[in-house]
């Protein structure tokens, strides 16, 4: 009685203890592979940026409705895809920064604001029914190099304001020519340009909303 007792209170043995912990390694590799951490957050980012274009489109419309003047905010061309300087009225999120291109660039400090000192220079507060904004959405990783950021434009052509919000996408679902079952090229399918110039990276084949997708130009800048 007693020699069975001291054998059930034995612990594991090292060669039991080494294959649960062989296993456990195995089962968690095969869960991260599964669940893929890193495309769930590239997921998440995505539906950040098409809500936040969804918010910055709603309010765009809300502003130049309520006859936001032609000047200065809106690069006056008709049609907007033809001007020789596309990049003229070119909003972008990103802070100020060396650069090459002709884009409108904030400082980090003052970027978020609605009031018309921000990345837009539109005035998101200043309407009679109330704020369209209570501030500005930005690219969640909005770094110039990585192509992750957000752009705004707008068109006085005489009689319409046209506009225009766009966005790189990052994750396997929604990127660029993606291959993966049930993925959606939203780039590609937005009736946009973006895709066409050339179709495949983050800076073109970008996610595009507004009532004119042709304001901004079809290649956003990559340094």
């Amino acid at each position: 009685m007693h020699h069975t007792k001291r054998k059930m209170q034995k612990g594991f043995t090292l060669v039991e203890l080494l294959i649960v912990i062989t296993i456990l390694v195995i089962l968690g590799v095969v869960v991260v592979v599964l669940i893929d951490p890193a495309e769930i957050l590239a997921q998440s980012r995505d539906s950040q940026r098409i809500s936040d274009l969804a918010a910055l489109k709603g309010a765009t419309q809300l502003v130049l409705s309520n006859a936001l003047p032609a000047t200065g905010i809106c690069y006056s061309t008709n049609p907007p895809e033809t001007t020789t300087n596309p990049d003229a009225n070119t909003y972008v999120s990103f802070p100020d920064v060396a650069r090459t291109t002709a884009y409108v660039v904030t400082a980090t400090s003052t970027r978020q604001l609605a009031d018309g000192t921000g990345w837009v220079r539109a005035n998101f507060t200043g309407l009679s029914s109330g704020s369209a904004l209570a501030s500005l959405p930005m690219d969640p990783t909005n770094t110039l190099t990585s192509g992750l950021y957000y752009r705004w434009g707008c068109n006085y052509n005489g009689s319409k304001y046209q506009y225009e919000i766009d966005a790189a996408l990052e994750s396997a679902k929604y990127k660029p020519g993606c291959t993966v079952s049930g993925c959606e090229d939203k780039g590609a399918l937005d009736g946009g340009n973006s895709n066409t110039s050339p179709s495949g990276t983050m800076a073109n084949d970008r996610y595009e909303v507004g009532n004119n997708l042709k304001v901004l130009s079809p290649t956003a800048a990559l340094l």
